[in-house]
């Protein structure tokens, strides 16, 4: 019986699936499954009910679970003792991050990366924390729009004020309206969301105003591009176009009107299932990401 089965055991019960324990752990999922079995083997007791739809424990595998996760916390706690007195943080984090964000993020993961030299990051692109949580076996992952009920904990890192920007040719050429509704007059780029909904309705806090647009896309940095060549007004988080706007290749439109904040979250699953380099990393991240605003 090896430490390493208890802990992939562990996961499958917080992942709640074989599938899932395999994509967290980059292992074949007839991996896991064998394993699992051999476990029970050892044991003489089934730890799962298993169904063509579910997975649950038995009764004695809750017992079982319980038990194996105070031992592994003071395995674990034997062995944070040992690194912490070298002052070394190793492992690996498998890190989800937003499309078109990169550039924000990368100084700040540069510097725990220098800071950290023996943890390994794997950086994937996602489209949605929740989904692609589970999906590609992450650690931690970005968010932005809204919550879901899920078992991941969400820890809001930013405030997202939107701005609605368009280029300096495209409010010659076409005039800048003057008020919401003369939004509806414009041609207007629009955001669809992961959940394939398309943003229609954009909000302030003096009112909204619901549009049409004729070129929408789910990338954002499609969205700016197309703004920065004249094709329309588009509303985006500020963080994404604050080099436009100083360079003058984008505009403020409406400026006195202002959005309905949203909010960018860090996910992650319950701590006891993370390394302590992805829990260093969720400590750093929720230190450094509010002073990107």
């Amino acid at each position: 019986m090896k430490i390493e089965d208890l802990k992939l055991f562990v996961r499958v019960v917080e992942l709640g699936s074989f599938t899932a324990a395999a994509n967290a752990s980059d292992l074949p999922r007839a991996n896991v499954s064998r394993r699992i079995n051999d476990l029970e083997n050892d044991l003489s007791i089934p730890l799962f009910h298993r169904t063509t739809r579910s997975l649950s424990l038995t009764n004695q595998g809750e017992i079982y679970y319980h038990e194996i996760l105070q031992a592994l916390a003071l395995f674990d706690k034997a062995n944070q003792s040992l690194t912490q007195c070298d002052h070394i943080i190793q492992g690996k984090i498998k890190l989800g991050i937003l499309p078109e964000t990169h550039d924000i993020i990368q100084p700040i993961l540069f510097e725990f990366l220098d800071q950290h030299p023996q943890i390994e990051l794997d950086i994937r692109v996602i489209s949605n924390g929740f989904i692609d949580m589970y999906q590609q076996g992450l650690d931690i992952a970005f968010h932005g729009g809204n919550l879901i009920d899920s078992d991941l904990i969400a820890r809001n890192v930013l405030t997202l004020d939107r701005h609605l920007v368009a280029s300096p040719d495209y409010l010659k050429r076409c005039g800048e309206p003057k008020t919401l509704e003369e939004l509806r007059q414009h041609r207007v780029l629009c955001f669809r969301w992961p959940t394939g909904e398309v943003d229609r309705k954009w909000r302030f806090i003096e009112g909204e105003v619901t549009i049409e647009s004729k070129l929408i896309s789910n990338s954002t940095a499609f969205l700016k591009d197309s703004a920065i060549a004249g094709r329309g007004i588009a509303s985006l988080p500020k963080i994404l176009v604050t080099r436009e706007l100083q360079a003058g290749t984008l505009v403020p439109v409406l400026a006195r009107h202002t959005s309905i904040n949203e909010h960018g979250y860090l996910l992650y699953p319950k701590p006891r299932t993370l390394n302590q380099a992805s829990r260093k990393l969720i400590q750093y991240l929720l230190q450094e990401m509010p002073k990107l605003i």
